[in-house]
């Protein structure tokens, strides 16, 4: 009986509501939110199981500064070391902390390693000291643009009584999580202010 509920259910055209997909009969304010779904996958259904579109991506993060800057006060160019940490951790779509969360990222990394041989982690940091060449009277610093992976796929849950109408639901959600690599770490290098100059090599 659930076999022939569920080929239904796949059936009916899908239309998205809230970010998650659900039969066009459903009303919107029977509709739970994502993060509510989402914290339900193992923690109150019969099965929760995701489905990626694909393997993981390599995606950019954000360049930043790591580590402080230096500033060389003589007047001659100094290899001068910046020694830095820099943690990247991951994010979701729905914005569910896995830490608390940790059905649905068990769920979603079981899929990823079955699927692609994939192990997804939830932190990386980097360590380094990297060597600058900074000329007289300027100032330099480390940028670091983490690499990136994400996955997008779908949520398939399903419960032993209605949940907000259903049998089953349906919830589109990507992650991005560290590579695990260094990533791109450039240095940089500019003329000090004068402010600067004042504060750091006394005028």
């Amino acid at each position: 009986m659930r076999t022939s509920i569920r080929a239904a259910t796949l059936a009916v055209a899908l239309i998205p509501i809230c970010g998650i997909l659900l039969a066009p009969s459903a009303q919107a304010d029977d509709t739970p939110s994502s993060r509510e779904l989402l914290e339900k996958c193992g923690a109150g259904t019969d099965f929760c199981g995701f489905h990626p579109d694909g393997p993981p991506k390599e995606v950019p993060g954000e360049s930043h500064q790591v580590g402080t800057s230096v500033f060389n006060c003589t007047d001659v160019s100094q290899m001068m070391n910046v020694s830095w940490s820099d943690t990247d951790t991951e994010s979701n779509s729905v914005g569910v902390s896995v830490g608390v969360e940790a059905g649905f990222w068990e769920v979603f990394k079981t899929s990823l390693q079955v699927s692609y041989g994939h192990e997804w982690s939830k932190a990386h940091t980097e360590q380094q000291t990297t060597s600058i060449s900074v000329p007289a009277r300027q100032v330099g610093w480390v940028t670091r643009q983490p690499t990136l992976l994400e996955t997008s796929g779908t949520f398939e849950m399903h419960f032993g009584e209605r949940y907000h109408g259903h049998y089953y639901w349906y919830l589109p959600f990507t992650e991005t999580a560290p590579k695990g690599d260094a990533g791109s770490v450039s240095q940089h290098t500019r003329t000090m202010t004068s402010d600067e100059a004042k504060a750091y090599c006394g005028g």
